[in-house]
């Protein structure tokens, strides 16, 4: 018989019908040891778990995290600062992009590259002492000075909504920039952690392998951070769970509250970063599967309006009249790189393959965790062990995946596939010359962070294999506390231990 695919609900807040395996080939658990409750692995829950790490080392981390620290967080800082004005759309002036700012906003941030890439220079009282002041600013009455931040100048409000919001309350208060900093940090990190616990509990199968996922080093730091990862990174796996939840079961009609929020997902994946478009439209391909007759054509044409058009608008019409190049030392232009990918894709995916076989290695270490701006790697030894020790996780769960149609397996790996090359194909514009036959730059593992929960959801079952109930739990909880830990440790020991 089979085992278990899962104790959460089913798709869409219906029960799923379960089979069991014999008694005597189940893990016990229970009070049959001197009368005394004894304590099992199989009553953990992943997202009791993710919350209870996110609640302790992720609050920390955020809080022991120097400003700025964070990759390009003073940018993101200058971006979600403009956004609380109301300026939707940035200026640029030349060779540079952004909008006036407050001169106390921009100070803040101008000594930021002190310690970037110097490991041996520490946070102190005297620099924090000296970001904290003034401790509060009459915001209507500043004077201001131009922000030059042309990176995140582009990018759309959607992925800094928590944080404007933040900012804008504080603001209110008089809250001055250090405080402002730390109010965005902690209201996109309470949206960043809901989502993720929220996908923990829709999940239908790899429920433990996606929480060690978004308690990775790279994610839990992110999450604490003014840029919009974090925000991405649990859109992305709650998206995941609801697809799984789509692909799973008896073939129901997604509730019109399930619909609104997949069309919202799928609107925040496509608008802040366009390359996870495909991510967005499994959202559309598998809802369409479902629905019938007035509802599939009111699904479709929703999703055409909120996600498809908004996304064409930003990236088409107002990202081109913004955009400063990335690099000053080669000739960039987006446009001729993609004529050139148009006119040879095969040339173009053959590169894609050469950079990921070339950049494997560090590719995988920015997924797991190199924190600050490249400068803070993880222990060597933890990279192997969390590895293997995820993809032994991922084994031990896929014996629930056989749930999964092979017809919507290949679906989900598709869009992953495509994600992916569009990853690859952003940063061939951005960072390499047109026609460049050379490796592509630019491409960090942080980016992959979003498509991962779609490629573990895409993980076959492996036929016979039968592992005991509590594997999962407890090599889940185990992995996710040392990542957590390790998170921290790393932090504290880059800014503050000689």
């Amino acid at each position: 018989m089979n085992r278990p695919i899962s104790n959460l609900r089913a798709p869409f807040g219906r029960r799923i019908v379960r089979t069991h395996l014999p008694q005597s080939s189940r893990l016990k658990s229970g009070p049959d040891v001197g009368g005394c409750a004894k304590f099992s692995w199989t009553r953990l829950r992943p997202e009791t778990i993710f919350l209870s790490l996110v609640a302790t080392f992720g609050l920390a981390v955020l809080a022991v995290n120097p400003p700025f620290q964070a990759p390009d967080e003073h940018h993101h800082f200058f971006r979600a600062f403009q956004l609380s004005e109301g300026q939707v759309l940035g200026q640029r002036q030349g060779n540079s992009a952004g909008g006036p700012l407050p001169v106390a906003v921009v100070a803040i941030a101008a000594d930021t590259g002190e310690m970037a890439f110097h490991y041996e220079r520490k946070m102190t009282r005297a620099i924090f002492s000296k970001k904290l002041s003034p401790a509060f600013v009459d915001w209507s009455t500043v004077p201001r000075m131009w922000g030059h931040f042309p990176g995140m100048v582009v990018r759309p409000p959607t992925g800094y909504l928590p944080q404007a919001v933040a900012i804008g309350v504080g603001k209110l208060a008089r809250v001055g920039p250090l405080g402002l900093l730390y109010l965005a940090r902690l209201c996109a990190f309470v949206v960043c952690a809901w989502l993720g616990w929220v996908a923990l509990r829709r999940l239908p199968v790899y429920r433990w392998s996606c929480m060690l996922l978004l308690l990775v080093p790279m994610s839990l730091y992110l999450m604490g951070s003014v840029a919009e990862d974090g925000l991405l990174i649990g859109s992305a796996f709650l998206l995941a769970a609801m697809v799984g939840q789509l692909t799973i079961g008896a073939r129901q009609r997604p509730t019109w509250g399930d619909r609104m929020l997949l069309l919202a997902l799928a609107l925040l994946l496509a608008t802040v970063k366009i390359v996870y478009l495909p991510l967005a439209c499994l959202a559309l391909v598998l809802t369409l599967a479902r629905l019938r007759g007035r509802d599939r054509v009111i699904f479709g044409l929703g999703f055409l309006m909120v996600c498809v058009l908004p996304a064409w608008a930003w990236w088409a019409r107002a990202v081109p009249d913004l955009y400063v190049p990335t690099r000053s030392d080669i000739p960039l232009d987006p446009m001729a790189q993609l004529t050139h990918v148009l006119g040879d894709p095969l040339g173009f995916l053959s590169l894609v393959v050469q950079s990921i076989r070339v950049n494997a290695s560090d590719i995988y270490r920015w997924f797991v965790g190199t924190l600050g701006w490249g400068d803070t790697p993880m222990p060597e030894w933890f990279y192997h062990v969390f590895g293997w020790s995820f993809l032994a996780c991922v084994a031990v769960e896929s014996t629930g995946a056989g749930a999964l149609r092979w017809r919507e397996r290949a679906i989900v790996l598709g869009a992953v596939v495509a994600a992916v090359v569009l990853i690859f194909g952003a940063q061939y514009a951005n960072w390499n010359a047109p026609g460049s036959r050379g490796t592509i730059d630019g491409v960090q593992g942080r980016y992959f962070l979003p498509v991962a929960p779609f490629a573990v959801l895409s993980v076959p079952a492996p036929g016979r294999l039968r592992v005991p109930d509590f594997c999962a739990p407890l090599l889940g909880s185990l992995l996710g506390t040392i990542s957590a830990i390790v998170c921290l440790a790393a932090v504290l020991m880059r800014y503050y231990l000689p």
